[in-house]
């Protein structure tokens, strides 16, 4: 008689905690992309029935969401931490252009569900619906420089100089994930830009 298959055994809904399940949502995110994710390919990863990860999370969407917010937790940290790093504000702004780098090179897919266009982004502005922590620390850093009087523009003016930062670093970002444009050899991707961001901001440029 032919062996009979014997089907592996199946993890009970109690086994699970909310922490693997956000762990294999974001594997999935990682390596297929938000169109694999689903319950059903998080149970699969699991090893569970697609009816356990309801026991924590109402939905996709909820999972989806509280990716988001983790993500914005890790990156506001590390934009944060960035900052800390020099007393000059120059230097901070610099360390947090690369460290928003790293953050979204590292994490392209997520990046993308967090500040995207598409449905992830009208996710993202339900989660956030003022400002982002992160782009909070950017004002952070800009205020702190015109109080001291490193950066000779006033008041009125820092919030739009930290738009405009903010936006450029997201340019950059999208155009060299979708290799539209790249660096020159030898040279990081922010170097350029954060070479002339300073200079105008030192030159104390009417904007």
């Amino acid at each position: 008689m032919p062996a009979v298959k014997r089907m592996g055994t199946r993890r009970v809904r109690g086994s699970l905690s909310r922490e693997e399940i956000l762990t294999a949502a974001l594997d999935i995110l990682h390596q297929e992309g938000l169109d694999k994710l689903s319950m059903r390919n998080i149970a699969r990863k699991l090893g569970c029935s697609v009816a356990s990860p309801y026991a924590y999370f109402k939905s996709q969407d909820d999972i989806v969401r509280t990716l988001i917010i983790q993500g914005e937790a890790d990156l506001t940290s590390k934009l944060q931490q960035a900052r800390r790093s020099s007393d000059d504000v120059f230097d901070q702004l610099a360390a947090i252009a690369y460290t928003y780098w790293d953050f979204a090179t590292e994490n392209r897919e997520l990046h993308r569900v967090m500040f995207g266009s598409s449905k992830s982004g009208a996710s993202y502005r339900r989660v956030f619906p003022s400002l982002p922590t992160s782009y909070r620390v950017y004002l952070e850093a800009l205020r702190y420089g015109s109080q001291t009087g490193a950066i000779p523009h006033g008041r009125d003016q820092y919030r739009a100089i930290a738009r405009t930062m903010w936006a450029w670093m997201f340019g950059v970002i999208t155009l060299e994930m979708t290799d539209l444009v790249h660096a020159r050899p030898g040279s990081h991707p922010i170097d350029e830009g954060i070479r002339m961001f300073v200079a105008l901001l030192r030159s104390g440029v009417d904007i």
